[in-house]
């Protein structure tokens, strides 16, 4: 009866978290049942073993502080809780890019384009979870989110911020311009400083 009970909780549980909404001001809480499958998964994904359980059990304390304050850090920007799994849906996906795409004023200049720079955006949402999962059980010293780059390969970052260019490469007008656009808001953002 009781195993039934902690079942229908965490359903409960999980289908309050999965209609999260920005708008909400309370952030919710990762069941203590969820954080430890968290755990394991991700024992299980890198091979990762305790030499006792006093040790796995400081691993897992370690890991639920840190995967809360992840999850602090994306209630706090407006986002619901980062997903362990990182595969967020593709409504909530959907959703962070438009908020992103307003808060950095982007505007693209096809459909195409947009949907292009949406699976780059996509992905680098995923590697950020991903990297943030290795903050949360402490192979990592920091964690990672979107900037203003976050719709760029890492070969138009480089060429943006860097001023690398593959050879042979050969930009249209529209892209130096394009290039020297973000090049001057690089310049104003760096000179305040």
């Amino acid at each position: 009866m009781a195993a039934a009970l902690l079942l229908l909780v965490s359903l409960a549980a999980a289908a309050a978290a999965d209609t999260s909404n920005t708008s909400d001001n309370t952030q919710k809480e990762r069941s203590e049942e969820e954080m430890r499958r968290i755990f394991m998964e991700w024992k299980a994904e890198h091979g990762k073993s305790y030499s006792s359980a006093a040790e796995e059990e400081h691993g897992y304390d370690m890991f639920k502080h840190r995967l809360r304050d992840i999850d602090q850090q994306w209630h706090d920007k407006g986002y619901s809780a980062w997903s362990w799994d990182r595969e967020r849906s593709e409504e909530e996906t959907r959703r962070i890019f438009i908020e992103w795409k307003a808060c950095n004023g982007k505007i693209y200049s096809s459909i195409a384009h947009e949907e292009h720079r949406y699976a780059i955006f996509q992905d680098a949402l995923r590697n950020i979870d991903r990297h943030n999962a290795g903050y949360a059980i402490g192979v990592h010293s920091s964690t990672q989110g979107i900037n203003m780059f976050s719709d760029h390969t890492m070969e138009e970052y480089s060429a943006v911020c860097c001023g690398y260019v593959p050879e042979g490469f050969q930009r249209s007008p529209a892209e130096v311009r394009w290039l020297a656009e973000i090049q001057e808001r690089l310049r104003l953002v760096y000179a305040r400083t």
